[in-house]
């Protein structure tokens, strides 16, 4: 099966780009979710306990970054349609993609609110710069907080993996199929006529 070369793909149809607003959110939401594991993980490499406390506050700030773009990101795709950059896909792979972007949303929305809970359950508030205190979710209580920290680590890892496993797919439309829906993403992209 050889696959369509980029001016064969060009010439078959313009490049159909998703409201800037929302490329612009997916692409802060991958920022805010990369320095979500830099931070959780970085910590594990120092050894002062100030130091590593400050990047788990760090870590607990960008979570609820995440949470409240993938909200954000919610609100505005009622306001601003996608795309469709492939309408001649077949059915199973719109599916397929609808799926697993709603997956990946169940993520982003649920982990922060996890962590928010493991962080009471620790006996220990969520302070947010600006916003002070966050409500208690949870009493403290160290059986519930140690069965919520392995429930957040073994979905941090999954949620890891299905981006990875989205961002190996748009590299594929974009190196091998060459199909434009990585550019169509692009906040920067300029449309063809």
């Amino acid at each position: 099966m050889a696959f369509p070369s980029s001016e064969q793909r060009a010439a078959a149809a313009p490049l159909a780009r998703q409201p800037r607003p929302l490329a612009a959110a997916h692409w802060l939401s991958a920022l805010a979710l990369l320095a979500v594991f830099a931070l959780v993980l970085g910590r594990e490499l120092i050894d002062e306990k100030a130091v590593r406390a400050t990047w788990l506050q760090l870590h607990r700030v960008m979570g609820l970054l995440v949470w409240a773009l993938a909200l954000t990101r919610l609100v505005m795709r009622s306001r601003w349609r996608l795309q469709e950059v492939l309408p001649d896909r077949p059915r199973w792979q719109v599916w397929l993609a609808s799926g697993i972007h709603g997956l990946l949303y169940v993520f982003l929305l649920g982990l922060p609110l996890l962590g928010w809970a493991l962080t009471n359950a620790a006996g220990k508030p969520v302070v947010l710069p600006l916003l002070g205190t966050l409500p208690t979710l949870l009493a403290p209580d160290p059986d519930l907080a140690d069965t919520l920290e392995d429930w957040h680590g073994t979905l941090a890892w999954i949620l890891a993996a299905m981006v990875g496993a989205h961002a190996a797919a748009a590299l594929w439309h974009h190196l091998a199929l060459r199909d434009g829906v990585l550019r169509a993403m692009w906040p920067w992209a300029r449309a063809r006529s």
